[in-house]
């Protein structure tokens, strides 16, 4: 009974302490998620004159004359995408780089006139996407909220210990809110949320971790990248489908990241490079490609033109993009800019299994599946935050008041270290190598330093 009550009391220790290093940014990443959760929706509804046109006649102008009408107005900027209107009433989206900030570019194709622009790189999506993904630290940034992430984990092993029914409790009564008072609701509220968002919870870790530096884009994303360079006759030895991307959006699909670009025909290329005039160098127009990649089954989805005289049009329908909501519909389409030879074409059935199961995952986890998708994410992320307070109200009514102390559960004094660390560790480090060498960082701080320094030991007892 004593080495139960001890294992109990490691567990809950280990949960106290994920949960201290980990509730500022699930809190950050809940309320950053809804953010971007809606703010498309926002944006879309409050610049209705930008997303709309007035009045719709029978003879719109070509995407060619569209792109000439913003080359006037943007002169000195690169443009570097078309998105196809889906619908008549949409007015016509180019992206258009200034000065390495994007911009959303929106032209009226039937009364021939540029309707205005919206900053991508300086939206509230790009400032909530940037602080969902980098916590606005960069590269450091990162990697903490990977390790938070990962002690996510640690934290649903050990809540889901910890809430498991005892004492003649049934599930039934160990999954209902009860009439507690005091610190025992607290406690029912958060352990049954807890347990009821446990498998989703683990399900956006995962999918959320897909984008992180070290597991995602060192291990799983290198790994499950699908392989151009066997399947188109030329590639970029510098360029990848990452540089598609602007600043502030991700567009490309999380398979294709990594994977690097096809190049128009050499040939054509050395021809070009030996001309005199480009006149002589016959091109394809943007309408020539909207047309071939209509032809092959597109119907919403975007254009990448080529910023290169090696570069290619791109055509690219993802839930990534938003272009489509269901992820196995994912198809990219390089044509060659000189001849308009398709020159790969990618699907959602090419990726490798690791890319299919992300591509899933990160369009439910960004609630391009619908409205339910939108309701149960909503729910999932306001569950989280309920999560993080009452955790917070727990410890503060159970917090010691009378001397300096952390209040962490008190340390088990009949199990070795290894016996305490070794359940979670492993489980966490056979996956997730930053929240592995986290945990061994706090299990070090907890047998080396603390002993040095006694007044910091009597903190953290």
């Amino acid at each position: 009974m004593t080495s139960n009550k001890s294992f109990y009391m490691s567990v809950w220790r280990w949960h106290f302490y994920a949960g201290l290093y980990s509730i500022p940014f699930l809190m950050m990443l809940a309320i950053t998620g809804l953010i971007m959760l809606y703010s498309p929706v926002a944006e879309r509804w409050t610049n209705q004159d930008l997303y709309y046109v007035d009045q719709v006649n029978n003879s719109p102008i070509s995407f060619d004359k569209q792109k000439d009408l913003v080359v006037a107005a943007y002169p000195e900027d690169q443009i570097k995408t078309l998105f196809v209107p889906n619908d008549i009433n949409e007015a016509t989206r180019f992206q258009v780089i200034q000065n390495g900030e994007a911009y959303s570019v929106f032209v009226d194709p039937y009364q021939e006139k540029v309707l205005g622009e919206l900053g991508i790189s300086d939206s509230i999506y790009a400032w909530a996407d940037d602080t969902h993904g980098t916590f606005m630290l960069g590269l450091t940034g990162d990697r903490m909220i990977e390790i938070a992430v990962s002690f996510t984990i640690l934290l649903v092993i050990t809540g889901v210990f910890l809430w498991w029914p005892r004492s003649g409790m049934t599930f039934k009564e160990a999954l209902s809110i009860t009439r507690h008072k005091g610190r025992l609701f607290w406690r029912n509220l958060h352990s049954v949320i807890g347990v009821w968002l446990s498998v989703i919870l683990i399900f956006f870790c995962l999918s959320g971790l897909a984008w992180a530096s070290v597991w995602g884009g060192s291990l799983l994303q290198a790994w499950s990248t699908f392989p151009m360079g066997k399947s188109a006759k030329n590639v970029s030895s510098t360029l990848t489908h990452q540089d598609l991307n602007v600043k502030g959006l991700k567009q490309v699909p999380w398979g294709l990241e990594q994977s690097t670009l096809p190049e128009s025909d050499s040939e054509i290329v050395q021809a070009v490079n030996k001309s005199t005039t480009a006149a002589n160098i016959p091109h394809m127009t943007l309408d020539n490609i909207v047309f071939a990649a209509k032809e092959i089954g597109f119907t919403q989805f975007q254009v990448f033109i080529p910023q290169s005289e090696t570069g290619v049009f791109t055509a690219s329908a993802s839930s990534m993009s938003k272009d489509i909501e269901n992820a196995t519909d994912d198809r990219t389409v390089h044509f060659d800019q000189y001849t308009g030879e398709v020159l790969a074409d990618v699907g959602y059935e090419d990726y490798s299994l690791a890319a299919k199961a992300m591509a899933v995952g990160i369009s439910l986890h960004m609630g391009q599946w619908g409205i339910w998708n939108y309701i149960v994410n909503t729910l999932f992320c306001l569950g989280i935050i309920t999560i993080c307070i009452t955790g917070v109200v727990m410890w503060w009514i159970r917090r010691p008041t009378s001397k300096v102390r952390l209040g962490a559960p008190t340390k088990p004094k009949n199990l070795t270290t290894w016996k305490q660390a070794v359940w979670f560790i492993l489980p966490v480090s056979l996956l997730f190598p930053l929240g592995a060498a986290a945990m061994i960082g706090v299990l070090i701080f907890d047998r080396i330093l603390l002993f040095t320094i006694p007044k910091a030991r009597a903190l953290f007892d």
